[in-house]
């Protein structure tokens, strides 16, 4: 008898289990479409502007002159011998001293960290990667390419590559995203972890559910879970979404220049280039829901105030997950971009916490 109901047990189980999973993704895709009604009006008026103008976009024939230059460092390509992944990267300091791993957001490249690669390179050898799927590195073309797993793996396998058995890891977006999960799953590969614009996933998790006003700042997660409509509505008007969201700095002294454009622009212009970007998004619910994660490295968290995609106010939530001294500062006047936008403010505050005497934390 005890045999049987065990047995029932574990169907009833899978079976909730399944049908659970199955609801998480409808919700998903609701969720999707009505994302995508959201910016259908701001796609009109695109079109409205000129039909033949709104669906004319090109491929850059090449690269701006600032994306090539060695101005900013050396440029070099590292190729993992595990996936085969090759890794474009600029690299400035000297090789020997402490390694600094800079890890960009969507939809940009290396270019983002200029001002740090000039700076930090006095005591750091640092290193400003393209992302798998962006910039020159290489792109597989597959959606299970571009899991979570695998990007921490490409992380690991970064810093290893490189030579080193541990950094100073700095990651903005998308890559502060991947910075706070590696610093939970290979903290001994942390020396310090410093994050800009870019929430622990598992307060992120708690603060969206209380605040619909995040959730609808943060639609454009679902609208990327669809297919080819993104690369679409990024591509109107020769990629007029992207260029909009790029100028959203906020220090005139730090604006965009028309080739400083170019150099977000060129590579997600290229043939199928937006799609390998996309999959970060398109893999980011098979990672929720999340479990508390604790950071166990010294945190410096930096947040540009004027954010349009990530309130300022979530800010506190990380507190609980790191067991380890935290720093957080809210820059004022600075955007969702606040290593660009206020380049000296960022450099200043990350010398202070990478120069201050922080006693060895064991937990």
């Amino acid at each position: 008898m005890q045999f049987y109901v065990s047995r029932l047990l574990l169907m009833v189980t899978r079976a909730a289990l399944k049908v659970s999973g199955l609801l998480f993704w409808i919700l998903v895709y609701v969720a999707s479409l009505l994302s995508a009604a959201s910016y259908l009006p701001d796609a009109l008026r695109l079109i409205a502007r000129g039909p033949f103008r709104a669906f004319r976009w090109k491929p850059r024939n090449a690269a701006p002159g600032c994306l090539t230059s060695s101005k900013h460092g050396q440029h070099g390509n590292i190729r993992i011998k595990k996936s085969g992944i090759r890794f474009h990267y600029v690299a400035s300091g000297e090789k020997g001293n402490p390694l600094m791993l800079l890890l960009h957001g969507f939809p940009e490249n290396w270019y983002s960290w200029r001002y740090q690669l000039d700076e930090f390179s006095q005591e750091y050898w640092t290193v400003a990667v393209d992302l798998r799927g962006f910039g020159s590195s290489d792109a597989p073309p597959e959606l299970q390419d571009y899991k979570m797993e695998t990007l921490l793996q490409d992380i690991q396998d970064l810093i290893t590559g490189l030579g080193y058995s541990d950094c100073v890891l700095v990651g903005h977006d998308w890559g502060g995203t991947l910075a706070w999960t590696f610093a939970v799953r290979h903290r001994n590969m942390v020396s310090r972890l410093i994050v800009m614009n870019a929430p622990h996933p598992s307060a992120f998790h708690d603060y969206v559910l209380a605040h619909p006003s995040q959730l609808f700042s943060s639609r454009y997660v679902f609208l990327f879970q669809l297919p080819v409509l993104p690369e679409i509505l990024l591509s109107l008007a020769d990629f007029e979404p992207m260029v909009d969201a790029s100028m959203g700095i906020q220090n005139e002294e730090r604006k965009l220049s028309k080739e400083e454009i170019e150099a977000f622009v060129y590579y997600p212009s290229q043939k199928g280039a937006l799609t390998p970007a996309l999959n970060y998004y398109r893999n980011l619910f098979g990672f929720f829901p999340v479990k508390a994660q604790d950071v166990l490295v010294p945190t410096l968290l930096l947040w540009g105030e004027h954010d349009t995609f990530l309130e300022a106010a979530m800010v506190p939530e990380m507190q609980q997950y790191v067991h380890a001294p935290l720093q957080a500062e809210i820059i004022h006047n600075a955007s969702h971009w606040v290593q660009q936008d206020q380049p000296e403010e960022v450099n200043r505050i990350m010398w202070d916490f990478l120069r201050r005497e922080i006693p060895v934390f064991s937990h």
